[in-house]
C-alpha cells in the first residue's frame, strides 16, 4: 500500500526543503541502471577448394576476447567425416592450441569456447577421411564462420545521459521504420 506524501512546513522554505527531501527519497527508488548490448562480430570466410596444406581460413585477432560459436558448411566433401582443425598461435605470448572436430553432415555448428588474446592468429584446416582420399572425392566450396566476442577493454566506451540514450534511440526506430 502506497504511503502517503505530506508537506511539512509552515513557511515556503520548510515546505520547499520537504519536497527536496521527499524527491531524493523517490529518486533513490528509481532504477538508473542501464543495460547495453554488444554484439559480436561475424568473422566468415568462403574457400573453394582447401589449400595444398588442408588451410581454408587464416586470421589475426588485433584484441582480446572469445570465440564463442562456430559454423561450416560444404558444397562437397565425400561421404566419410572430414576433420576440422582449429589453431591458434601467438608468437608475442608463447602459446599454441589446437581442437579437432569430426564433421559428419554437409552444414553443421559448433559450440566453441576458446579465449583470444591480442595478437592470437588462427588457422582453420579441414581433412578428408582417407578413404575419400583414395576415392578421389575432394573438399569443395568451404563455408565457414564465427561468432567473436571482443573483450570490454577493446570497445570504445560512450557515456549518455538517459535523455540522451532515450533519443538516441528513437531516432534510430524511426529510421528503421522509415
Amino acid at each position: 500500500m502506497a504511503r502517503e506524501l505530506r508537506i511539512k512546513g509552515n513557511t515556503p522554505e520548510e515546505k520547499f526543503a520537504s519536497i527536496e527531501v521527499i524527491l531524493r527519497r523517490m529518486f533513490r527508488r528509481l532504477s538508473s541502471k542501464v543495460i547495453g548490448i554488444v554484439p559480436v562480430s561475424p568473422i566468415f570466410d568462403f574457400a573453394y577448394e582447401p589449400d595444398n596444406e588442408g588451410v581454408v581460413m587464416r586470421r589475426l585477432f588485433p584484441s582480446s576476447g572469445r570465440i564463442t560459436q562456430g559454423a561450416i558448411a560444404f558444397d562437397s566433401k565425400g561421404s566419410k567425416p572430414v576433420k576440422l582443425s582449429i589453431s591458434i598461435d601467438n608468437d608475442l605470448k608463447m602459446r599454441s592450441l589446437t581442437s579437432s572436430y569430426p564433421i559428419k553432415k554437409i552444414a553443421t555448428t559448433l559450440d566453441l569456447d576458446f579465449e583470444i588474446l591480442a595478437g592470437d592468429k588462427i588457422t582453420i584446416k579441414v581433412e578428408p577421411d582417407e578413404v575419400d582420399k583414395e576415392k578421389g572425392e575432394k573438399i569443395k566450396g568451404v563455408w565457414i564462420g564465427f561468432a567473436f566476442e571482443a573483450n570490454l577493454k577493446s570497445l570504445t566506451k560512450k557515456d549518455f545521459l538517459l535523455e540522451e540514450l532515450e533519443r538516441l534511440i528513437s531516432e534510430e526506430i524511426t529510421e528503421i521504420t522509415e
